[in-house]
């Protein structure tokens, strides 16, 4: 024997009928419902999680990159400043190529080149 409760339907003020079967089939749906929802949260945090992973992952991995980059500057830093040196220009100069140091100076005054070029 099914029972039945009396609810009041807010548009007429009717009571209708629920039967058990109507019951069963709300609850049904609201377990169902909840499953899901946590179910998609799982998957989220899941998703989330291994997200996390892999950018602390690509993090590592760029980090060790700079620091080699970092220590490749320093080395390219200092043989810079080593060809720079003006020891080791003279040197080049004299050897290699042959130049001496001027015996005479010569100055030309700048008021006299611009009294002539007219500027």
């Amino acid at each position: 024997m099914k029972k039945s409760t009396i609810t009041f339907n807010n548009q007429n003020w009717r009571p209708e009928p629920i039967d058990q079967d109507g019951k069963k089939r709300r609850l049904i749906r609201l377990y169902m419902t909840a499953i899901i929802l946590l179910s998609l949260m799982f998957t989220m945090y899941v998703w989330q999680s291994t997200k996390i992973v892999e950018v602390k992952w690509r993090l590592q991995e760029l980090s060790k990159k700079t620091s080699g980059l970092e220590s490749n500057i320093a080395v390219l830093k200092a043989s810079i400043s080593k060809l720079q040196s003006i020891s080791r220009i003279e040197k080049l100069a004299r050897e290699d190529l042959g130049m001496i140091f001027p015996k005479q100076l010569c100055f030309i005054p700048m008021s006299d080149y611009y009294k002539v070029n007219g500027n």
